[in-house]
């Protein structure tokens, strides 16, 4: 079932736009599976300097200048977005979707379900 879950991960992006939430497991799957992939920590930089996804780049949800911060990524790569437990990310997700982005995944649960099942791919910086 995770094989078939997976496939169909990898084949949202041929049948036009990709948008959704999904698990840590799938994250994980995506991280290690997707060629291109742009990680977003949407916490704050002051959360962001504690620890994060290895190879995550910090933009802030709750900066005024989001909108403008996150147009830096480029918007025909594939992105996952997480922050604590998921609420802000799933919002960032549906600006980028406005805002164009072709392919954005929130990670369900956030880095705090993240690091209880992959300790190893955290990066703990303080």
């Amino acid at each position: 079932m995770k094989k078939l879950s997976f496939a169909l991960l990898l084949l949202l992006p041929f049948f036009g736009f990709a948008q959704r939430s999904i698990s840590v497991e799938e994250s994980m799957q995506l991280i290690n599976n997707t060629k291109k992939l742009q990680i977003v920590d949407v916490r704050t930089p002051q959360e962001f300097d504690s620890t994060a996804i290895q190879k995550a780049v910090n933009i802030d949800y709750k900066n005024p200048s989001f909108k403008d911060n996150i147009q830096v990524l480029d918007k025909t790569k594939p992105v996952l977005v997480y922050c604590r437990s998921g609420k802000r990310s799933l919002n960032a997700m549906n600006i980028m979707v406005e805002l164009g982005f072709s392919e954005v995944y929130n990670m369900q649960g956030g880095i705090l379900a993240f690091k209880k099942q992959y300790p190893t791919a955290i990066t703990a910086k303080k």
